[in-house]
């Protein structure tokens, strides 16, 4: 991955909503409302992705919305992760928001090869009490 979209990724906000409450993630931190959802779920990790814009071409909204609909029909068929929607947006607004999962218990390479099927360039991933960090797939 190139470094501006690396810096792309880096500058970008990850939220999803859990029974009404907006909680965010961002590349290099911790965040304390995550800790506690883990806790609440029985979990140690979470990974944020989505099917939307394959190798960061920018594909219409109907063409985004059919793949993340394929990608939560595969999330739906794992035993033992929950999943919530959220979206990913880039804090300069150069990106429309990209609607995502936030997935919890999955395993790091699950997502990973998720993330390669649905030809994503990185995932976020955090576990309990560790800053979340870019997965380059």
């Amino acid at each position: 991955m190139d470094a501006t979209l690396l810096e792309h990724y880096k500058n970008t906000d990850y939220w999803f909503v859990v029974n009404g409450q907006k909680m965010t993630l961002s590349v290099g931190s911790t965040n304390s409302d995550f800790n506690t959802l883990c806790h609440d779920l029985n979990c140690k990790t979470g990974a944020f992705i989505t099917a939307y814009n394959p190798q960061s071409r920018q594909l219409t909204f109907d063409e985004n919305c059919e793949r993340n609909q394929q990608l939560e029909a595969e999330l739906v068929g794992f035993k033992g992760i929950r999943y919530f929607y959220g979206a990913g947006q880039d804090r300069s607004l150069q990106w429309p928001a990209e609607e995502s999962f936030m997935v919890f218990g999955a395993q790091q390479q699950t997502v990973i090869d998720l993330a390669r099927r649905y030809q994503q360039n990185a995932f976020l991933w955090i576990e309990y009490r560790h800053a979340a960090v870019l997965i380059d797939v």
